[in-house]
């Protein structure tokens, strides 16, 4: 990940607009608002304004490397992410420093088929 400034020491703090963050990646509001309905990135809310932080906006350099080179399709990254972490599917060059994956790969509730008991035949 990249060096931030020392006036921000939490990488996961939200600072960056919608506007700035598809200006930095290169793709219109709307293909990260995108993003958003498919579950790949949950950008926080202040109002009803979206704000990305730093390692969400490194998330996003990773989906759309996926995207791009690698071939993947949405649903795709999706499906992946429930099983295993970006930097298995996709090393980049900051992988050893990288704190994105963090929150964003696997998600913290269990997979719906891990969640019935022994026995339970009702669908999940």
């Amino acid at each position: 990940m990249a060096i931030l400034p020392k006036e921000i020491n939490n990488p996961e703090t939200p600072l960056f607009p919608i506007g700035v963050v598809a200006e930095l990646l290169q793709v219109t509001d709307q293909t990260l608002r995108v993003y958003e309905k498919s579950g790949i990135i949950k950008p926080s809310r202040r109002n009803k304004e979206r704000y990305y932080s730093a390692n969400d906006i490194v998330w996003l350099k990773c989906i759309r490397r996926f995207l791009k080179q690698d071939g993947l399709n949405l649903k795709g990254i999706e499906k992946l992410m429930r099983f295993v972490p970006c930097y298995e599917i996709s090393p980049c060059e900051d992988c050893a420093n990288c704190t994105a994956h963090f929150k964003r790969c696997i998600p913290q509730t269990q997979h719906p088929s891990q969640t019935r008991s022994y026995g339970d035949k009702s669908k999940p």
